[in-house]
């Protein structure tokens, strides 16, 4: 699987390959010439809006991509150029915040996270996601209707990519 770091213009965009399980570097405060050595030593493809830090990385040697247009143009552009499913699994995705591995809670095993959840989440729901690098708790909540309606238009729109 395709590994990414993202520079600080395109946050939602890493978010989202967050989501789709990709492993997703992303700092807001990273010098340019540190996201290309990164991404060298790593062997992560650069995403960019910044056509100077696409120039670095081309003549470093690095592969990277210059996203343009607006969050849902480059989303399916990145997703179509990577053969990326637009469809998000919380069994598959990395935590949204820090890019950590997400541990599946379920059942009897939901008392680990009681204190980190609102009562009633904790109460209504039986199955949590949790990072242990950053403490967060993802659960399948009404925001995965958005999550999911936010894919189909992705998909639409790698259609139109493609036609």
């Amino acid at each position: 699987m395709t590994t990414f770091i993202v520079d600080a213009m395109l946050g939602k965009l890493a978010t989202w390959l967050r989501l789709t399980g990709h492993d997703t570097f992303y700092s807001t405060v990273m010098p340019d010439e540190e996201m290309v050595r990164i991404a060298h030593e790593q062997n992560r493809v650069l995403l960019t809006s910044d056509a100077t830090l696409f120039g670095q990385a081309q003549e470093a040697g690095v592969e990277a991509m210059l996203v343009r247009g607006s969050v849902d143009e480059g989303v399916a552009s990145v997703f179509s150029k990577y053969g990326i499913n637009a469809a998000a699994d919380p069994a598959t995705s990395r935590c949204t915040k820090c890019n950590g591995d997400l541990v599946h809670i379920m059942g009897d095993e939901k008392v680990q996270i009681k204190d980190l959840v609102h009562e009633k989440t904790y109460n209504y729901y039986d199955e949590f996601w949790y990072c242990r690098y950053c403490k967060s708790v993802f659960f399948r909540g009404g925001q995965w209707i958005n999550i999911d309606a936010y894919m189909e238009r992705i998909s639409e729109l790698m259609r139109d990519l493609e036609s």
